[in-house]
């Protein structure tokens, strides 16, 4: 009786196994993060803070493009935001935004109305050659719409560093 049950055990795991959903396929030694380009095409991305290189991926992990990303001076990258194929322009160069940030310390921090720290950001598209499509100072956000046939591109900007800041949208039109 025990060898019976033993069996019909070790039948259920081994064809559980023959029928599992889910497939190792291995451990990367990083943060990826995924996006979707207009063609339905997924791909991972990869930013080496170092060298300032998104790496983008394949689903296989096989590397796709690699783009460098130029920061301004003592900015460091904040987040990448969007990747394109045809978005600004109708050319065969990806296209990437990402926004970048720099934190500056407050030398005269008497004033209690002045922050502390002055955190300032910049909206960043360019191409794979690192070739600059356009810049937006006091910007990390960005949004793209399409209605009626009509493509936005809207930017939001931070007017103002202190308790009287505002904002503002900057509403540029996209090549259909």
């Amino acid at each position: 009786m025990k060898t019976k049950i033993i069996i019909i055990i070790i039948f259920s795991i081994i064809s559980s196994f023959g029928y599992a959903q889910l497939n190792y396929e291995g451990i990367v030694d990083s943060k990826y993060k995924s996006v979707q380009l207009e063609d339905g095409q997924f791909k991972y991305l990869n930013y080496n803070k170092k060298s300032q290189e998104l790496k983008i991926y394949n689903l296989d992990n096989t590397l796709w493009k690699t783009v460098k990303l130029p920061l301004p001076k003592h900015h460091v990258l904040d987040e990448i935001k969007y990747i394109s194929q045809s978005t600004f322009n109708k050319d065969e160069l990806i296209e990437v935004v990402y926004s970048c940030v720099v934190y500056s310390n407050n030398s005269d921090y008497e004033d209690p109305f002045e922050p502390f720290v002055n955190i300032s950001f910049t909206l960043n598209i360019i191409n794979e050659r690192g070739e600059s499509i356009l810049k937006v100072e006091d910007s990390n956000d960005m949004e793209i719409i399409d209605s009626e046939g009509q493509k936005k591109l809207l930017i939001y900007k931070h007017i103002g560093k202190d308790f009287n800041a505002h904002s503002q949208t900057i509403i540029y039109s996209l090549p259909n």
